[in-house]
């Protein structure tokens, strides 16, 4: 009976995250307003059960943002082990987060939807993990030279966000061939041979305002 169980949960927790994973790319390509009977339908799901599983859109949208967040932090920590220079981490993080769609553009969520995201404890604690170790990262760049020394870590979000969703296109492949090429510039924008000055002065992480 206990191994019967045991399988069972894990049976359910594969389907959540599978319902999860679907859900991040249906919100990535709609938007946060997308009907959750779409989900169902790709996941392959009855809505029935999707609503089990997630009551409303607000449940299944902080699922995927927290999803994504985690996956950051995880990815965030393997480059740092594995990359030679903070600025090498550094964008192999923020080219994973474009990847990931990440936070599922929280920005485009209506104010109801995100302050019950704000309020969340469980959000509120990974996105500070993350915006902890982008700082640092942005900080330790730049102290070795690699970065531009105008910029901040607002402004490594800031790219991020402007990327989330991808540029219309003819196609899925082109709009990829896009997304990546203008990932490569910005990133190049952000890196110590930048030679263009920016208005205002470096964006913190603060100065985004991530709670209102």
């Amino acid at each position: 009976m206990k191994a019967e169980t045991t399988r069972l949960r894990a049976d359910a927790q594969r389907n959540r995250d599978h319902i999860v994973a679907v859900a991040r790319v249906v919100f990535a390509e709609i938007g946060p307003g997308a009907p959750m009977d779409e989900v169902a339908r790709r996941a392959g799901v009855g809505v029935g059960t999707l609503y089990r599983r997630f009551p409303d859109r607000g449940s299944l949208l902080r699922a995927v943002v927290l999803e994504g967040l985690t996956a950051i932090l995880a990815d965030a920590h393997a480059a740092i082990d594995a990359e030679p220079t903070a600025w090498d981490a550094l964008v192999k993080i923020v080219r994973r987060a474009v990847d990931l769609r990440f936070s599922t553009h929280v920005t485009m969520m209506d104010e109801h939807a995100r302050q019950a995201l704000n309020e969340a404890p469980d959000f509120r604690q990974a996105r500070a993990a993350v915006t902890g170790v982008i700082e640092r990262l942005v900080e330790q760049a730049q102290a070795e030279g690699s970065m531009r020394s105008d910029v901040g870590a607002g402004d490594v979000f800031a790219v991020v966000s402007f990327l989330l969703k991808p540029p219309p296109s003819r196609s899925a492949e082109m709009s990829g061939l896009l997304m990546r090429r203008c990932l490569t510039l910005i990133l190049d924008g952000l890196h110590s041979g930048g030679q263009s000055v920016l208005p205002g002065e470096p964006v913190s992480v603060a100065d985004l305002h991530l709670d209102s």
